[in-house]
């Protein structure tokens, strides 16, 4: 390399600097990979050291909200998913009680002209209707509550009795204020209570007990996955930590 310098102290300025050029051109080529890392190494220090304390606070405020977000829509997702099963299972109760009032006006309103049935069996379902989907709104309010998933098998048996009997409250008051009464009336309330309280009891408790135990499930499902979910945040959080993304002594 001195041997070169004094090579070109002997040369014209011009020239001399036009084969330096040159020469630093070919250097450069011939260690470009080498100087491509120092460049990569280099701009990598430069970005941590220039990174605040102010920034790792935004990053993991950033990595917090995602997975609230993620466990905020768990939440939201919940009861709405437990009331889908809820209203299958009330549309079933709603045919199968109608169905039941029909078989009782057949057999209760021989000779009866046609469009009397009718219009009776209009009112009663009408009313049922309203009732059972009165009684919707209970049910959403006891699932909202999500308390019921915690009960033992003892407990959660007499919350289900309770629930039915509550039930069955709402839609008689229902039927006893619109399924107008009169003397030319088929099939009085007082027979459908009695099938209520007598056969069709143990139906209800069956609707009842696949409403709740399929919203445990769900609730259950749901604890698991926001478990899963702060497993998951500490991890981030801690790999951002150990990884040196982190301002040191900051």
């Amino acid at each position: 390399m001195n041997e070169m310098f004094k090579y070109l102290q002997k040369l014209p300025s011009p020239i001399s600097v036009m084969v330096l050029i040159i020469a630093l051109i070919f250097l450069i080529i011939s260690k470009w990979d080498s100087i491509s890392k120092s460049l990569k190494r280099l701009s990598g220090k430069t970005f941590k050291n220039k990174r605040t304390c102010g920034d790792c606070v935004l990053i993991l405020f950033g990595i917090r909200e995602k997975y609230e977000y993620q466990s905020k829509h768990i939440d939201n997702i919940l009861l709405r998913m437990q009331m889908k099963f809820a209203e299958q299972k009330i549309q079933e109760a709603i045919f199968f009680l109608s169905q039941s009032f029909s078989d009782n006006i057949k057999v209760m309103g021989d000779g009866v002209e046609h469009d009397r049935k009718v219009t009776q069996a209009a009112l009663y379902c009408e009313a049922l209707k309203n009732g059972i989907l009165s009684a919707k709104d209970e049910i959403r309010r006891s699932i909202k509550e999500n308390g019921f998933e915690n009960l033992s098998e003892n407990e959660y048996s007499h919350y289900v009795k309770d629930k039915t009997r509550t039930i069955i409250t709402i839609i008689r008051s229902y039927l006893n204020q619109y399924y107008v009464q009169n003397d030319k009336t088929i099939v009085n309330l007082k027979e459908r209570f009695k099938r209520m309280d007598g056969y069709h009891i143990q139906k209800f408790e069956s609707w009842v007990f696949d409403i709740f135990s399929n919203a445990k499930d769900l609730a259950l499902d749901s604890r698991k996955r926001r478990v899963q979910i702060q497993e998951n945040l500490k991890l981030e959080i801690d790999n951002f930590v150990k990884h040196g993304d982190a301002v040191p002594n900051c």
